[in-house]
């Protein structure tokens, strides 16, 4: 198993920079290099941006042959960010910050005015699907300005997101937000777009990321991806990339170990592979003990001052509600095991720990 840190300064974050500096908007972060070379080379009037969710280097070497696009234009592996994980990553990418300054840090974070591990994208409670709340928090609490607004205010500059239709206008299919960036594209003088999509990491969690299942949404990503490429007008660049890849799991019971959970103050919060731990006063070092009696070959147990001294998290200035995001200790999966952190849904494949496999995924660059 090869464990890899994030290196924020050759990223998904740091693409985001590069875009932001190839049009003259300030930026406090660490650009790509080689992409910051082909922008300058290329000078492009049209930069389409896309992000596949899940698609690790790993599924692109697996599942695709040297002649497919998303492979054959592949210049290299970059780093996700800690966590490798959806709302990290993404965000991180949206922002062009870290998830130490934009606060992101997985999908259930613990809100300590509302008392609630709170599944992020859902704005609901993780551990009670049936309590909701009337406003949103990340709006709230975690707002920031986009790279697509940043650029945007250039009027020259037609900047535009799209996403699938979990938001309102939003597309049923890949094929479909490719139709419509399309349609930007060939009917502006310049633009900047923003693609999301879900898959392949959806299919990943269901049926394991070496699947037939797999395979056939990543080549069926592929061909969408060969439409766009084929019919994006002269100076365009495409750039593709992952917020992080998967890894198989064998799940945990973590509620079964009835010692363990005695000393928590609350249930745990952030991710099942990148998992945080409020601990009672009087059991902090009781729980390191019994803890590593269980995991340490499963996982890395670090205490809060640990986890940020090591800069995880990237550096910045620190969101202001993070330490309360954070309890005493962040245990990290440095093997092939996760924690199901509920009787519920189970999964085959995850994200969030130290694998290569989660930590890196392609920088995709084709040019027209």
């Amino acid at each position: 198993m090869n464990i890899i840190k994030p290196n924020y300064n050759d990223s998904i974050m740091s693409v985001s920079n590069s875009f932001l500096k190839y049009y003259d908007v300030e930026t406090n972060y660490s650009s790509q290099k080689d992409l910051d070379k082909i922008l300058q080379k290329r000078k492009p009037k049209h930069i389409i941006y896309v992000l596949l969710d899940g698609l690790g280097l790993n599924v692109v070497k697996k599942h695709l042959s040297k002649d497919d696009a998303l492979r054959k234009y592949c210049l290299k592996g970059i780093s996700s960010v800690f966590p490798p994980t959806t709302v990290a990553a993404t965000n991180a990418v949206l922002s062009a910050t870290p998830p130490i300054v934009n606060g992101h840090i997985g999908w259930v974070q613990y809100f300590d005015k509302e008392d609630v591990n709170l599944a992020v994208f859902l704005n609901r409670d993780f551990y009670d699907e049936n309590k909701t709340y009337d406003y949103n928090f990340q709006a709230k609490y975690l707002s920031f300005e986009s790279i697509v607004t940043k650029i945007g205010k250039n009027e020259n500059i037609k900047s535009t997101a799209l996403f699938p239709s979990f938001m309102p206008g939003g597309s049923e299919s890949f094929k479909e937000e490719i139709e419509k960036v399309l349609m930007i594209t060939n009917n502006s003088d310049q633009s900047f777009s923003y693609l999301y999509w879900t898959q392949p990491d959806l299919c990943e969690h269901v049926h394991g990321i070496y699947s037939e299942e797999v395979k056939s949404v990543v080549n069926d990503l592929n061909s969408d991806f060969e439409s766009l490429i084929e019919n994006v007008p002269q100076d365009t660049l495409v750039v593709c990339i992952a917020d992080h890849g998967l890894t198989d799991v064998i799940e945990i019971p973590l509620y079964e170990y009835e010692r363990l959970n005695s000393m928590l103050v609350r249930k745990p919060s952030i991710e099942p592979r990148a998992i945080n731990f409020f601990v009672k006063d009087n059991s902090i070092e009781e729980f390191k003990n019994e803890f590593n009696k269980h995991f340490e070959d499963k996982y890395l147990l670090l205490t809060k001052k640990e986890f940020l001294d090591q800069e995880f998290l990237g550096i910045g200035k620190q969101h202001t509600k993070l330490d309360s995001f954070l309890g005493d200790y962040i245990a990290i999966a440095i093997d092939k095991y996760m924690f199901s952190l509920s009787q519920g849904k189970r999964y085959k494949a995850h994200h969030a720990g130290l694998l290569e496999d989660e930590m890196i995924v392609p920088l995709i660059i084709y040019t027209k």
